[in-house]
């Protein structure tokens, strides 16, 4: 498919990205969904993909990232072959890094759950890429809207970070007021 994408002209991210910008944008339409309470979260590719939400759709209020979260330069030498095409934004590491973009929209709400073991993305990639979304969030003038979580263990989302996750999102997004129609 990235190769189909790459002969008409675009990448399999964006590609997706568009298609989950028309879903949220669905998604706010709805009259049963309180448009200013949307959030996302996703884990590995589907992590990357609330990220990229977050940083590009207004609707999105709130994102949570679970494995997915390193700078570009440090997945360079030994990570970027472990990962799909989608990842792969065309000249991305020469414009912003990925966690810039996430940080687009700071101070929209933002939880990245980093996993030290996790065989995907190194350790100071992670490191490097928490700096940097705590300096974007700090500039922003709302740096606790930016939360870090650290877990020992392999790629996973497991109770325990679930838990947390949507915790956040509640705490982070108004109570619904769905219609019963």
């Amino acid at each position: 498919m990235a190769k189909y994408c790459m002969l008409l002209g675009i990448s399999i991210s964006e590609l997706v990205a568009r298609e989950d910008r028309l879903a949220a944008l669905y998604l706010a339409s709805r009259p049963d969904v309180k448009s200013d309470g949307i959030g996302c979260i996703g884990l590995s590719a589907g992590g990357f993909r609330a990220g990229l939400l977050l940083g590009r759709c207004e609707e999105i209020r709130a994102a949570v990232v679970v494995g997915m979260m390193s700078t570009l330069e440090a997945l360079f030498d030994e990570h970027i072959s472990r990962h799909s095409w989608l990842i792969c934004l065309p000249g991305a590491s020469l414009a912003n890094d990925w966690p810039r973009m996430v940080g687009g929209r700071a101070p929209a709400r933002l939880l990245v759950q980093y996993l030290l073991d996790d065989h995907l993305f190194p350790v100071a990639g992670m490191r490097a890429a928490n700096d940097l979304l705590t300096v974007t969030y700090a500039d922003s003038g709302v740096p606790s809207a930016y939360v870090a979580e650290f877990y020992p263990g392999p790629h996973r989302f497991d109770l325990e970070m679930q838990r947390s996750a949507f915790l956040a999102l509640n705490r982070w997004l108004p109570a619904s007021d769905a219609r019963d129609e």
